[in-house]
């Protein structure tokens, strides 16, 4: 598949410290060749990558997600393989690059109207390869996890995933921004808009929206809609953690009692280094749970981590720490999958 690259084991291995007595995820991970491979392939879950900050950009933000994963997949590989996860219940697909993209972006100012008219229109062509991709696995019966990457991607994923599965899908995002700005052209801060404007989203829920981030048109929107619903960040703060578990499990309860889409947002997470920095959101804690949470009830066809930024860090030792803190909402997935 075009832009899709996939990894060697032994470029998977160089990134895996082996110790005598022990058995790390790198070792014993399958690193898949091709989109037929996953037909045979027994592990539910399908780890991707997508290299681009073009929809970020288009969205006026700062670039930097694009390398997110290149800080996540070493500290993936270097988790024990124990009781708790086997490499088995998950394999390596690749990455989705876009190298030509990303050299046509470079030098687009988003604040001259025909830069940010190409910016768009790039994401829009990103937006194409996504969804052929993740129509594929998800027709394959695969759960896809996939790290950005821009928000931007939630669009081409509910479109690949609804086509799967020849129907609309139910989504929940767990973001400040509900990302439901007009149809302007693509980016970051309309996927769900988009979406929703084709029939490919049905019912779409926020949890821990911010209150301050989020225009009024998108307010009155879902405030006169039947089929979108949200809860502030700002409301949970008057709540008892048993309180706020309980809001989230409302939130899942209104989706449906079915499948869903489960979309995180990083900025979400306060102090993740990300294109829009959370001084106030929810700590590493609470959002563990919720994606636990998430993945026991609603059993998600995918699950997809945006916005991680190791670009606006200061030091190599936060990039390495934001790659492991992604890693532990991948496990924290994969190990609480459908309980």
């Amino acid at each position: 598949m075009k832009n899709l690259v996939h990894f060697k084991k032994e470029e998977i291995l160089a990134l895996t410290q082996m110790r005598k007595g022990e058995t790390k995820i790198g070792e014993e991970i399958k690193c898949i060749q091709s989109i037929e491979e996953l037909s045979t392939l027994e592990a539910p879950f399908v780890v991707l990558a997508i290299k681009e900050d073009i929809g970020i950009r288009a969205n006026f933000g700062k670039p930097g997600a694009a390398n997110c994963f290149d800080y996540v997949l070493p500290a993936l590989l270097n988790v024990q393989e124990n009781r708790f996860l086997s490499a088995k219940q998950f394999a390596l697909l690749g990455y989705l690059d876009f190298p030509e993209y990303m050299a046509d972006a470079v030098n687009l100012n988003a604040n001259i109207e025909a830069d940010l008219d190409k910016l768009r229109e790039l994401t829009a062509l990103i937006d194409l390869r996504v969804s052929a991709l993740v129509q594929s696995i998800v027709s394959l019966n695969k759960v896809p996890i996939i790290i950005g990457g821009g928000h931007n991607n939630s669009y081409g994923i509910i479109k690949g995933c609804a086509a799967a599965k020849e129907k609309n899908i139910d989504v929940l995002n767990i973001d400040p921004h509900a990302d439901f700005r007009a149809l302007e052209g693509r980016h970051s801060g309309n996927g769900f808009s988009y979406a929703q404007n084709e029939a490919l989203l049905g019912r779409y829920a926020v949890f821990a929206l911010h209150e301050s981030y989020n225009n009024q048109q998108t307010l009155e929107t879902f405030r006169s809609s039947a089929e979108l619903y949200y809860m502030s960040f700002d409301e949970l703060l008057t709540f008892s953690t048993a309180e706020r578990d309980r809001l989230f499990k409302d939130a899942l309860r209104w989706l449906g009692s079915g499948q869903i889409g489960l979309e995180l947002d990083l900025d979400s997470i306060t102090r993740m280094p990300v294109s829009a920095y959370n001084a106030s959101g929810l700590s590493m804690r609470q959002t563990r749970l919720l994606v636990k949470t998430a993945a026991a009830l609603s059993k998600p066809y995918y699950f997809h981590l945006a916005e991680g930024s190791p670009d606006q860090t200061q030091s190599e030792q936060e990039k390495e720490l934001m790659g492991k803190a992604i890693c532990y909402l991948i496990t924290d997935f994969i190990k609480s999958y459908g309980e």
